[in-house]
């Protein structure tokens, strides 16, 4: 017995234990479903609620899941005899208190539980917390005063679309959310037709250039703070007050106590900033129906997080008559449990009435949780490119390969090392590695991460993702939307799966193993790219063959009559 497990939320597990995580995961997804649904009926109508972490089931912000399964892990290795652990690391003193009491019934007594928060993490962490609110009132109330100066007041004869996005520098005219959508909309409907965007990942110094540029845009954009008042944004301020009157009941998993877990992660969501701008787009709602607008057609980026819940909620209490549609434009990952609805959500009033998918097969994902969901497929705008792909002319047996890089800094580095481990083993002289960083990265992080292996490394300037798919015969990336893409324009795909966690898995089942491989290690690396580049020379053109089903499974191709659909015409 002389190993440490660490099971904090983003923590670091062996491969084995990372394998056995993901496999309870997957069966875990239906019960941790109803047990969000059991634990939100006391709070069903109340907003406080439901843009909190544990209540949002995002998986990426909430850690709720993780303490779940792990939970389950626990008891699985403890069942198989295979405990030997002599320390368990955590970063929730609630959870902490469960484990402890897992470990005393299972009479396991030489294993110590630590919670993983030195004082100098707690100082700067009780710090944020003091003043992150502060700075939130002020940043948003900046925007409150800029908007009311820049933007002048809107006159409106009849009920317009308000489509729900995200606004940040470089992201005003090209559309990263929407795609090519707005220039397939005809001109007479675009008078009626308005982008609400919620700013992210802009610095304060930059605020005022990303609303001047808003404004000269071609599009037609109504900002949320022109409707708020500095009471709304106080109000915003006051929810972690709120927070505490909540009513959480008491809840047993397999005779363990959670409800202190729920508590704690209510009184110490990291993810706040998100929290107050969720609670201000409801408020902007209930302004806009005081201000005497009429909407027609309400469209909500879908992804099932808070903010989503906050404008649905909205809408459904002050638009009762307009219709609400779900923009749901990607295949989602299995454990991004968000994204897909669960009944007691629809009891909420949390759910749009209808949803937008972009291709047929994505209606099958949709609808797990709840089968009789309605959708209408509509164009694929944010991929057009894949039905006008070309491959550009290969000229040399040279295998190009493009990894495009997560956001994450640390998952960067980890799949930037493997990649080089490949190119620079003896005999793969034809290999040739094009690295692409997320748009919302620092490629200079990226490369201190790296330190003296980024000199090895060519990260492209190139913005194009298209232009880049044409100029490579594979495609290295994480879990990303980026995969069905690549796979179909006839480009096969390796995608590196989480060694140390939970893998958000973007590939559907339904997709030909021929177009992909999941690896873990160097050396299941090392065989996929062999795999593709014999593949690639023994029939070149099975890949097209196999990337046409995707292609037409889970895109469907710009027209007129998908654009009436999504906007709903008469």
């Amino acid at each position: 017995m002389n190993e440490v497990l660490d099971i904090t939320f983003h923590g670091k597990l062996s491969s084995n234990t990372s394998l056995m995580l993901n496999k309870i995961a997957t069966e875990k997804r239906d019960e941790f479903n109803e047990f969000i649904s059991i634990i939100s009926r006391p709070n069903i109508d109340n907003l406080d609620w439901w843009v909190e972490g544990p209540a949002s089931r995002n998986t990426y912000s909430s850690p709720l899941f993780h303490y779940y399964c792990v939970f389950y892990l626990l008891k699985k290795i403890i069942d198989k005899n295979k405990f030997n652990y002599i320390e368990i690391i955590l970063d929730s003193y609630s959870f902490a208190t469960v484990v402890e009491d897992l470990l005393i019934k299972s009479e396991i007594f030489n294993c110590k539980v630590k919670v993983k928060k030195s004082l100098a993490l707690s100082l700067k962490h009780l710090l944020k917390k003091f003043f992150l609110l502060y700075f939130l009132f002020i940043r948003k109330s900046y925007q409150v005063l800029i908007t009311r100066i820049l933007t002048p007041k809107l006159t409106l004869s009849k009920p317009i679309v308000l489509i729900d996005t995200f606004i940040m520098q470089g992201y005003i005219e090209n559309d990263r959310w929407y795609g090519s959508f707005w220039s397939h909309l005809p001109d007479k409907n675009k008078q009626e037709t308005f982008f609400v965007p919620t700013m992210v990942m802009t610095k304060f110094k930059d605020i005022l250039s990303v609303y001047v540029k808003a404004h000269k845009s071609t599009r037609n954009y109504i900002f949320k703070e022109k409707y708020l008042k500095f009471s709304d944004v106080y109000y915003a301020c006051r929810h972690s007050n709120r927070v505490k009157e909540l009513k959480i009941n008491k809840i047993d998993i397999d005779g363990y106590d959670f409800s202190k877990i729920i508590k704690e992660e209510l009184n110490n969501n990291k993810d706040i900033s998100s929290v107050f701008e969720s609670i201000l787009t409801y408020r902007y709602i209930s302004r806009f129906k005081e201000a005497g607008f009429s909407v027609r057609l309400a469209i909500d980026w879908f992804e099932g997080q808070n903010l989503d819940k906050a404008w649905c909620m909205g809408f459904k209490r002050y638009f009762p008559n307009s219709k609400l549609i779900g923009y749901r434009p990607n295949e989602s990952f299995p454990f991004y449990l968000s994204t897909f609805p669960i009944p007691i959500e629809s009891e909420a009033n949390l759910l749009p009435d209808i949803f937008a998918i972009q291709g047929k097969a994505t209606h099958y994902t949709l609808c797990e949780f709840m089968p009789n969901l309605k959708s209408i497929t509509i164009p694929s705008f944010k991929s057009e490119f894949i039905w006008s792909f070309k491959r550009a002319f290969k000229v040399n047996n040279i295998l190009k390969i493009l990894v495009a890089l997560p956001i994450s800094v640390e998952s960067s580095k980890s799949i930037i090392e493997k990649s080089l481990m490949i190119s620079t083993m003896p005999g793969n002289d034809n290999i040739k590695l094009t690295f692409k960083s997320h748009p919302a990265q620092s490629i200079k992080k990226i490369q201190a991460s790296l330190g003296s292996q980024s000199r090895q490394v060519f990260f492209t300037k190139e913005k194009s993702f298209p232009g880049l798919l044409s100029e490579n015969d594979l495609l290295i990336t994480e879990a990303s939307s980026t995969c069905l893409e690549a796979m179909a324009c006839g480009i096969p795909v390796v995608m590196m799966q989480n060694e140390e966690g939970l893998t958000f898995d973007s590939i559907p089942e339904m997709v030909s193993e021929t177009m992909f491989r999941k690896v873990r290690s160097k050396n299941e690396l090392i065989n996929a790219i062999e795999f593709f580049a014999k593949a690639s020379l023994d029939n070149p053109d099975q890949f097209m063959i196999e990337g046409q089903k995707v292609r037409e499974d889970y895109f469907e191709p710009v027209s007129k009559e998908g654009v009436r659909r999504l906007m709903d015409f008469e």
